[in-house]
């Protein structure tokens, strides 16, 4: 929840995402949290789309490559400042819903990250399409979408949301695209209530400091026992393994050189 609000909430009011990130800082047990849901399923070569100011990207590298992409220039200049020194991480603007953007991509990753981003997009299909294209077979998308469309609510409106997921739309969309879904499973149960007060019966557009605090300061006790809550988390995470025919993994050598060609003209 968290985190989710922190990264739509630049996208719409802040041009360049200053005042976010004493935010992100203080959210770090909540983040540290997602990565951890995540991380059993990153591999070596990852691909972030819509990384953000990476909160989710400083928690998984080093890698063999990784590479944080968004199409927020302000975003794109932090990460490229974040990048220096770091061999392994590249930068580059990716839309998700461009095949044109893709077109060096190809079969080039063992793992592409879609977190929180889906929701937002007019062409569902064309992203995970897009995302199945740049896995080698057997490489894995990571996608988290908002949950249960019966919490859809003004925090939704305001951050933009086409729909939340259920678990039989995420899993079809992912078939759709030819992904084996290997599992999903949902995410953050503790939220749900502050969610549906929040954007439902009180009409926010956002939460409150003292209520992202207060959930940063109760993550510890949270995560122990989110799991027994009785209803759905305000999140799903679905991880898809791409089965078809693809290029072998011997594309992955020089391919470090060309995307980092890439990533230095598009500065």
């Amino acid at each position: 929840m968290l985190r989710h609000w922190i990264i739509d909430d630049i996208y719409q009011n802040d041009q360049y995402g200053a005042n976010i990130l004493a935010d992100l800082q203080s959210a770090r047990r909540f983040n540290k949290w997602l990565g951890d849901a995540l991380r059993p399923h990153v591999g070596d070569r990852v691909l972030e789309i819509g990384a953000g100011i990476g909160s989710l990207t400083s928690q998984f590298i080093p890698r063999d490559l990784y590479l944080a992409s968004d199409i927020n220039s302000d975003y794109l200049d932090y990460l490229r400042s974040y990048s220096i020194g770091k061999p392994y991480l590249r930068v580059l603007k990716v839309d998700a819903t461009q095949p044109e953007d893709f077109l060096q991509l190809e079969g080039q990753f063992d793992t592409v990250l879609l977190i929180n981003v889906l929701e937002h997009l007019s062409d569902e299909h064309a992203a995970l399409a897009n995302m199945h294209s740049a896995l080698i077979k057997g490489g894995r998308a990571i996608v988290l979408v908002p949950q249960s469309q019966a919490l859809y609510g003004s925090l939704d409106k305001s951050l933009m949301h086409r729909e939340r997921y259920s678990l039989r739309k995420l899993r079809e969309s992912m078939e759709k695209a030819h992904f084996r879904v290997e599992t999903i499973f949902d995410f953050n149960r503790s939220s749900a209530p502050g969610w549906y007060i929040n954007g439902k019966l009180l009409g926010r557009k956002r939460f409150s400091k003292f209520q992202i605090k207060a959930l940063e300061f109760l993550m510890p006790a949270i995560r122990r026992v989110d799991c027994l809550w009785p209803w759905k988390g305000i999140s799903l995470i679905a991880v898809g393994v791409k089965e078809e025919k693809g290029r072998a993994e011997s594309t992955f050598s020089g391919s470090l050189e060309t995307l980092r060609d890439m990533c230095e003209s598009s500065e």
